[in-house]
């Protein structure tokens, strides 16, 4: 019995691009026989012509082909603006043309002869893939509010999962904490979860905790009356208010101090905050999104933040992976910056030559994507042409095995020194080997920038 358009229609496209007819015709039938939808192209060209046709989730070619090779497809298809999940197939493997593939954006790279279990399993896997892009190509797009470090972009086994928990989570009411390493983005997650959301048409409002004095924290967080303190001219909404009926971003909420984090706890509590100076409790609606880049558990170990407010904040947590540990969606994130950076500064730069993306691939990123960002956009400004060069990255990028780093023999700590006086030497010690340098001193030491401060300020005052 013949098919019908619709049963054709819901198979899966895969398209199979082998020269050798013999091979082409078995992988067309193998496929047909797991129940896909197979479309056959015997050079790149064509392939090129069929994806654009049909659309399809796979693509499986074989890499050595007359005229373009199936590396060259990939670059094909891209430039055409095909997203199938790609498998390359050959007899003649090498290490080099492996990273090639890989680097050129193949999902797999297979052997012939091929195992039939093990081909199932990869297009299996792929074709997964490709319903996880196409499901978030649509979100994305729903999308209607950026983050300072632009829409969520990386096609990473990592940023796909990630994709399905803000999928899952962004249309509940359900508090959630992010962590991850400072620069992967926390706040683009948070505006991302706002969105989702039914809260979607009211505010959101991001406060880092980190970045305001204590003395100034409750009044913003909680709002304050006309004379509450010095300089209180007039009555002041705080965040909580502002946010009601939306979102509040509480960012770095592990550098809040302890008597503010009891205050928070009881406003999660009641839903109810009272101005500094003021005698009425005011009722706020709003969902609470927090993120850290400490290590929440050395903190409760530590008694520096309340176990009884991290299971209020925590109902649901999303970790972000650093960029290190998805490096695929590296030269992802290196156009889609380009793109947008070359307009910012309207430059006419297109591309980005190979010795440059070798170079950014290979970089540790400790700053994650902000750091990619900002080299980015540093090459931007002195590019003159129309292709980053790595001459235009900056120099940390373009120095064998560049990372922040403490070189030397270390601190020698005598058995019986205080802990407070160890921690001193360390931090006095590792600031002297940065040449002063705080910021690069705080992502040594694994603290941030504020917490380093205090303590410098702690060992100023003792000198004196």
């Amino acid at each position: 019995m013949a098919e019908t358009t619709a049963e054709i229609a819901r198979k899966n496209r895969i398209l199979v691009v082998d020269d050798e007819v013999s091979t082409q015709k078995g992988l067309t039938r193998l496929l047909e026989s797991w129940g896909h939808q197979a479309i056959a192209a015997s050079d790149a060209p064509t392939a090129v012509e069929q994806a654009l046709r049909y659309s399809p989730e796979l693509v499986l070619t074989d890499l050595n082909m007359p005229g373009r090779s199936g590396i060259e497809l990939l670059e094909d298809l891209r430039e055409a603006g095909v997203e199938a999940t790609v498998v390359v197939v050959t007899g003649h493997a090498t290490i080099e043309t492996a990273v090639k593939a890989t680097r050129g954006g193949a999902y797999e790279y297979l052997l012939k002869p091929l195992d039939v279990t093990h081909l199932k399993a990869v297009v299996n896997r792929g074709l997964e893939r490709s319903s996880m892009v196409r499901e978030m190509r649509l979100l994305r797009r729903e999308l209607g509010r950026e983050g300072r470090l632009g829409p969520l972009v990386g096609n990473s086994p990592e940023v796909l999962r990630l994709y399905q928990l803000l999928e899952q989570v962004g249309p509940s009411y359900a508090s959630v904490l992010i962590t991850g390493e400072s620069g992967t983005g926390k706040e683009l997650v948070a505006r991302t979860l706002h969105s989702l959301s039914p809260r979607r048409k009211a505010p959101f409002v991001a406060l880092n905790c980190s970045a305001i004095p204590e003395s100034l924290l409750e009044s913003e967080l909680f709002g304050h009356e006309r004379g509450a303190f010095t300089g209180a001219s007039t009555a002041r909404a705080g965040c909580f208010e502002l946010a009601s009926g939306g979102t509040i971003f509480l960012d770095e909420i592990g550098e809040m101090p302890l008597n503010l984090q009891k205050k928070l706890l009881r406003v999660l509590e009641d839903r109810r905050v009272r101005r500094l100076g003021g005698g009425v409790e005011i009722e706020v609606d709003v969902r609470i999104v927090s993120a850290t880049n400490a290590d929440v558990q050395r903190l409760l170990r530590t008694n520096t933040f309340r176990e009884d407010l991290y299971y209020r904040l925590n109902v649901f947590s999303i970790e972000l992976p650093p960029l290190r540990d998805r490096r695929s969606d590296i030269p992802i994130l290196a156009h889609h910056f380009l793109k947008q950076l070359a307009m910012a500064n309207d430059k006419p730069i297109h591309h980005i030559h190979e010795n440059a993306m070798d170079l950014l691939n290979r970089y540790d990123w400790p700053g994650n994507i902000r750091e990619l960002r900002n080299a980015i956009e540093r090459a931007v400004v002195v590019c003159s042409g129309g292709e980053l060069q790595a001459h235009h990255l900056p120099e940390a990028l373009r120095t064998p095995n560049a990372r922040p780093s403490v070189n030397g023999t270390g601190v020698h700590v005598p058995v019986g020194t205080a802990l407070d006086d160890a921690e001193r030497m360390v931090i006095l010690d590792t600031l002297s080997r940065m040449d002063g340098n705080k910021t690069q001193t705080a992502r040594v030491l694994g603290i941030t920038p504020k917490t380093l401060h205090l303590k410098l300020k702690k060992y100023g005052e003792r000198s004196h």
